[in-house]
C-alpha cells in the first residue's frame, strides 16, 4: 500500500513538468521561498557590515568575516551536498531555514542589545553560514524533479531571473531601509524572510519520494533501467548506490561523488569550466570598475550605469533563454561562444577611452554571461542523475566560493603593479584562450 502511494506520488511530480511553470505550485512555492530568502539577505549584509565598521571601524573584522564564509564553503560543501542526496531535500531546506532564521533572531539580539564581542558574533555568523550550505544543494537538486526534465531551460531561467531580482532590488533597499530603521531590524526581517522560505517548502508539499525518476546520465551512473547492461564496478547505478544492500556511509557516499566526477566526463568539464568563467568574469567586472574610476574618470551617474548594464544584461539573456526553452539545441556550443565572445569584448573594453563607449559591451557581457552560467547548469541539470546532483552541487559550490576571491586577489595585485587596463586586457584574451581550450579538449560538452 506504502509502494502504491509513493509511486502515485511520484507520478504527479513527474506530471508537474506537463503543466506551465506559473502553474506548477510546488515550483513556484520554493522559488518564492528562495526569492524572498535572497532579498533578506541583502539586508542582513549591510546591516553586518555597518555593525562591523562602526563598533570595531576595523577593515580586518570585515575580512574575516569574508574568510570565515569561504573557508566554511570549501570545507563544507561537499559536505552539504552529500547530505542533500541522502535525507530528503524539502526537510534539510525546512531545517536550513528555520536554523539562518533562528540565528539570525539571537544576531539581532546581541548585536544591538547585549554587544557581545566579535568574536561571539562571528562564530554566530559562520554558524549561519554553515546551515546556509545545506539549502543550495537541496534546492538546486529540487528543480528539475519539481519542473520536470522538458522545462529544464525554464526552470533554470527562472531561477536566475529571480535571485538577480531579488539581489538587485535587495542591494538597493537595503542601504536605505537600514538607514532608517536601524540594522536590528534589518537582521530581524532577515530572520522573517527565512521563516518565510521555510513556510513556502511547506506549502509546496512533499516532493521527496523514493521512487524519483533519475535523469540519464551519459556517464558511468547511468540508470539501470535505461541500460539493459548492468554496471559493475564501483560505478554501479547510482538507483543500486542508494537501494542496494545497506545503507553507505556518508563518508563513503562523499567519496563516491568525487569519484563520479573524476569517472564522469560531462560532469569533470562542467567542474573544471564553470569555475575558471566565473573567477575571469567576477575579476574583469572588478577591474572595469577600477578603469571606469581611474581611466575614465567616471562620476556617479556614469559608474552607477556600469554596475547597472551588468545584472540587466544578465536578465536580458536569461529571458532569451526562458522564451526559447527546449527550442535551444547544442546546448554545448553556446557556453563556448558565450566564452569566446566574452574575451575580445573585455579586451576592446580595455581599449576604450571613455564610460559611456564601454556601456553597450558591458551589456553584451553580462547577456554572454548568462549563456555561459546558465547553459551550464541546464546540462547539468539535465545529464547528472538527480540523485547524483547534491553532490554535484556541492562540490561545485565550494570550488566557485573561492575562484572569485582568487582572482580578485590577482588581478587587483597585478592591477596595481602594470594597470589596470593592461590586466583587463589580458584577461579578456585568457577568456578567449579558455574557450579555445574548452572547444579542443572537453569533448562532452562540445557533443552535447
Amino acid at each position: 500500500m506504502e509502494t502504491m502511494q509513493a509511486l502515485k506520488r511520484g507520478e504527479a511530480i513527474l506530471a508537474g513538468g506537463d503543466r506551465p511553470l506559473w502553474r506548477n505550485r510546488p515550483f513556484v512555492s520554493i522559488l518564492a521561498g528562495n526569492l524572498v530568502a535572497v532579498f533578506g539577505d541583502c539586508f542582513s549584509g549591510i546591516a553586518l557590515s555597518l555593525w562591523v565598521l562602526q563598533t570595531t571601524g576595523s577593515a580586518k573584522q570585515m575580512a574575516f568575516i569574508l574568510v570565515s564564509y569561504t573557508l566554511i564553503s570549501v570545507l563544507f560543501g561537499s559536505i552539504a551536498g552529500t547530505v542533500a542526496d541522502r535525507m530528503s531535500r524539502r526537510k534539510l531546506m525546512l531545517i536550513s531555514d528555520l536554523s539562518r532564521g533562528i540565528l539570525a533572531c539571537i544576531l539581532a539580539l546581541f548585536m544591538f542589545a547585549f554587544h557581545l564581542p566579535f568574536a561571539a558574533i562571528l562564530v554566530l555568523i559562520c554558524l549561519s553560514a554553515f546551515a546556509g550550505l545545506f539549502q543550495g544543494p537541496s534546492f538546486h537538486a529540487s528543480i528539475t524533479k519539481l519542473a520536470g526534465k522538458g522545462r529544464i531551460e525554464q526552470a533554470t531561467s527562472a531561477v536566475y531571473l529571480t535571485d538577480n531580482i531579488a539581489r538587485i532590488s535587495g542591494l538597493a533597499l537595503a542601504g536605505v531601509a537600514v538607514a532608517a530603521f536601524g540594522g536590528v531590524w534589518a537582521m530581524v526581517f532577515n530572520a522573517a524572510t527565512f521563516f518565510f522560505s521555510a513556510l513556502c517548502v511547506i506549502m509546496a508539499g512533499p516532493f521527496d519520494s523514493a521512487t524519483d525518476e533519475p535523469v540519464q546520465a551519459a556517464g558511468p551512473f547511468q540508470s539501470a533501467a535505461d541500460d539493459p547492461v548492468p554496471a559493475t564496478g564501483p560505478f554501479q547505478s547510482a538507483e543500486d548506490v542508494s537501494n542496494g544492500e545497506g545503507k553507505k556511509s556518508l563518508w563513503a557516499e562523499l567519496a563516491l561523488g568525487f569519484a563520479y566526477i573524476r569517472k564522469d566526463a560531462l560532469a569533470r568539464s562542467i567542474v573544471i569550466l564553470n569555475p575558471i568563467i566565473i573567477l575571469l568574469f567576477m575579476s574583469s567586472l572588478m577591474l572595469i570598475q577600477v578603469v571606469a574610476i581611474k581611466e575614465w574618470k567616471a562620476g556617479p551617474i556614469a559608474f552607477g550605469l556600469i554596475e547597472m548594464c551588468v545584472p540587466l544584461g544578465y536578465l536580458i539573456g536569461a529571458g532569451i533563454i526562458m522564451a526559447l526553452g527546449s527550442k535551444i539545441g547544442r546546448k554545448g556550443w553556446w557556453v563556448f561562444t558565450g566564452v569566446v565572445t566574452l574575451g575580445p569584448v573585455f579586451a576592446i573594453i580595455a581599449m576604450l577611452p571613455r564610460a559611456t563607449a564601454a556601456l553597450p559591451l558591458i551589456l553584451l557581457g553580462g547577456m554572454l554571461f548568462a549563456f555561459c552560467s546558465m547553459m551550464i547548469q541546464i546540462i547539468l541539470r539535465s545529464q547528472v542523475p538527480n540523485e547524483m546532483q547534491g553532490r554535484v552541487y556541492g562540490t561545485l559550490g565550494s570550488i566557485t566560493g573561492v575562484a572569485p576571491s582568487i582572482g580578485l586577489l590577482i588581478s587587483s595585485s597585478l592591477a596595481d603593479v602594470l594597470g589596470a587596463h593592461v590586466v583587463l586586457g589580458a584577461q579578456g584574451l585568457c577568456l578567449l584562450l579558455v574557450g579555445i581550450a574548452a572547444i579542443i579538449w572537453l569533448k562532452p560538452l562540445r557533443q552535447y
